[in-house]
């Protein structure tokens, strides 16, 4: 072989592996690459603060000074402080939850030291607190308070962490009333439960070891068992837009790498990406309104290096299947009373320091290093700031990101019969007070039978903090095909252009919606329907395979025989996380061919057949090439000689004669041949790429080789 023949096959080949390194074929929101840290000092020194919450107004924000025994108030616009302290000794106050009573706030908040619930009203500086019934109790978490309409009640929740207990506080604002709903959690929770998460209808937990939902109408726990790693336990639980509920799972260890981020995606499908860094003890949890993307603080108590991350959910992660269980709540009802006491209001103005911060990239995570911080919360407000305690260094700290918008599109999933419409909404978001117009745009692959209207309005108008929203009309043609398809909606501002996808299904009236994705083995593999790789697979087949006689008659054939055996894999991967890990690897080579074979099929998709035949032809050769002939010539020698057994003109000869086979089928128009005909040519470009790989690098190698 000549040299520039050989630099020609590296040069392919380093270009096939740099497309397979690429981390995502399409873009999703990214994180800025630095952010501002302006931290707050808290007056007095080791004062601990937790328990962050907003205003009501969706501002910073409000907190307890675990050591400091105090309630703090912190207005970043004039950089002031207000504390009061509470009035029993050694309270030890651990979290807060804000509610709005008769016009006015009212600040409510756990006492873990004395056992005891408080209020607060800033407006009268009068403090109220309650006593528990049970000593010891550790009360930990105090939820979202939810008035639920029509009755005037404020209700709150909280966990009793060291009884296994959690607890309902129902307050009647028109009589001072207090009513006081405890109950034993269910055995399968684990023992206890840290985080809780309070909804109008139903109650989250984070168990020690389980999620857990209370739904009022039932009066009934629902449980998820999580995923066992170690002596990791549930931290914290937020739940999205989307009802899903997001959870951290850790350890404190500096050297632990025990520690998760997860969601439970519906009743059956818990999805979990790895936190990398040893030490991280994911803590806090919150949802970035803007863009759904969860915010994390990782305390890092002993590792001594917190921080705060943003995940993609877009991507990665580990899907496991489980089954929920169900258990009847038998709580206990008796009133209570409280004491009240007037506290007075120290103010203080403190100056804030500011920093430029980097982001760095672990794994799924953008993160963001705060330090010995020792973080519990953190909270994302309405304008997109990132808000996060550190009782390490006695700070209230927010990062600030650069001017930029996300994108919402509302549902993520349709599902639409054929011969009917409907429409989408597409929500545009300030992050950082961003403001300007952004043009919209959608693509839908496949596009069979499906036709997009245009947004309106278009474009978007944002102003700084708000939020701007248009609709467009999705239209099912009465013969469109039962098939699965992407809707991307694109976003372009100036410079910044941002993607979202969403998936619609085509149904008929007698038949059930065909599955998300048939893509069985990627789908369990990387762990969505949605990423980057399994689109690819499904972009290449529906857009490129499926539009063309002979493509289609050739996945007639490959369906036939994949899927014989793709569910058997793909339960076992769902299975085997070590397994699911091997597999990336072994897919993103192909992944990459398919991607190169798209891009082809696009520059000739006036000749949909001629398209549909070179792309098929380029994708099968590169895969022959790689997945075979690589193996075949430094593996076995035995396999190496099967392959060199036929010359490569032999090869030419065959492939010819099967393309002459397929073209003749083509004007036969017989499906059965063409089916027949497909299928032997895509084995003989498999094998002839094959042996080339074998004769090149035999070549190179002057015919060195394992036995």
């Amino acid at each position: 072989m000549s040299t520039n023949r050989l630099r020609a096959f590296a040069a392919t080949w380093i270009l096939i592996f740099f497309t397979v390194s690429l981390p995502s074929l399409y873009p999703v929101y990214a994180s800025a690459a630095h952010a501002t840290l302006t931290e707050w000092t808290l007056p007095i020194p080791n004062s601990g603060p937790r328990g962050l919450v907003l205003d009501p107004s969706g501002n910073c924000c409000w907190f307890v000074e675990y050591f400091g025994n105090k309630v703090g108030h912190l207005d970043p616009s004039n950089n002031t402080f207000q504390e009061w302290a509470i009035p029993t000794q050694l309270a030890n106050p651990n979290s807060l939850a804000i509610t709005v009573v008769s016009g006015s706030l009212v600040v409510w908040g756990t006492e873990s030291g004395a056992d005891k619930i408080f209020s607060f009203s800033p407006r009268s500086d009068l403090y109220y607190e309650y006593n528990l019934t049970q000593s010891n109790s550790g009360v930990l978490g105090v939820g979202s308070i939810s008035a639920e309409p029509p009755a005037p009640q404020v209700r709150l929740w909280f966990t009793e962490a060291f009884n296994n207990t959690n607890g309902e506080f129902v307050y009647d604002p028109r009589n001072g009333n207090v009513t006081l709903y405890e109950d034993s959690f269910p055995t399968a929770v684990g023992g206890g439960a840290y985080g809780v998460y309070a909804g109008s209808n139903s109650v989250w937990y984070a168990g020690f070891s389980s999620l857990v939902r209370w739904d009022r109408a039932s009066s009934q726990y629902t449980l998820w068992s999580l995923p066992v790693h170690g002596s990791a336990l549930a931290r914290s639980i937020t739940v999205d837009q989307y009802g899903q509920a997001w959870y951290t799972q850790g350890v404190t260890d500096a050297t632990g790498d025990e520690n998760f981020v997860g969601v439970l995606r519906d009743n059956n499908t818990i999805q979990e990406w790895h936190i990398p860094k040893l030490g991280a003890d994911p803590r806090g949890i919150s949802i970035d309104p803007a863009t759904q993307q969860p915010w994390i603080v990782e305390a890092s108590q002993i590792a001594g290096n917190g921080t705060v991350a943003t995940l993609n959910p877009f991507d990665g992660g580990t899907i496991i299947r489980l089954n929920a269980t169900t258990a009847a709540s038998g709580q206990t009802r008796e009133p209570i009373l409280p004491t009240s006491n007037l506290a007075s209001v120290s103010v203080n103005v403190v100056t804030p320091t500011t920093n430029q911060v980097l982001s760095a990239t672990e794994g799924q995570l953008t993160e963001y290093a705060l330090g010995p911080t020792q973080s519990q919360e953190t909270i994302v407000d309405s304008s997109g700031n990132i808000w996060i305690n550190e009782p390490g260094t006695n700070k209230i700290a927010r990062l600030s990101r650069t001017p930029d918008f996300a994108l919402r599109v509302s549902p993520l999933t349709v599902s639409m019969p054929q011969g009917n419409s409907g429409a989408i909404t597409v929500t545009g978001a300030s992050i950082s007070n961003y403001t300007g117009q952004v043009s919209l745009g959608a693509i839908i692959s496949p596009a069979q039978g499906v036709t997009l209207g245009s947004f309106n309005p278009n474009p978007l108008i944002i102003a700084p903090g708000a939020t701007a929203s248009a609709q467009i009309s999705i239209n099912i043609a009465s013969n469109a095909p039962n098939v699965t398809s992407i809707i991307t909606v694109e976003g372009t501002s100036g410079n910044i252009t941002h993607q979202i996808n969403l998936m619609l299904t085509v149904t008929n009236g007698s038949s059930i919606a065909p599955s998300a994705s048939r893509c069985l083995i990627a789908t369990a593999t990387y762990g969505s329907v949605l990423s980057p790789e399994v689109q690819v697979l499904r972009n290449f087949r529906d857009t490129s395979l499926e539009k063309s006689k002979t493509g289609s008659s050739f996945l007639m054939m490959f369906n036939a025989w994949y899927y014989s055996f793709s569910p058997t894999v793909a339960d076992y991967l769902n299975d085997h996380a070590i397994a699911r890990t091997s597999m990336k690897g072994f897919l993103y080579p192909l992944i990459a061919f398919l991607f190169l074979a798209s891009r082809l099929y696009t520059e000739l998709s006036a000749y949909p057949e001629l398209a549909t035949m070179l792309s098929g032809l380029l994708a099968t050769a590169l895969t022959g090439a790689f997945y075979v002939g690589v193996p075949a010539a430094l593996i076995t020698r035995k396999l190496r000689r099967l392959l060199l057994n036929f010359s490569l003109k032999t090869w030419g000869f065959v492939l010819l004669g099967e393309i002459a086979a397929m073209l003749y089928c083509q004007t036969l128009d017989s499906s059965v041949l063409l089916m027949i005909s497909t299928s032997l040519a895509v084995l003989s470009v498999l094998f002839a790429s094959a042996a080339l790989t074998v004769v090149i690098i035999f070549q190179i190698t002057g015919g060195r080789g394992r036995a």
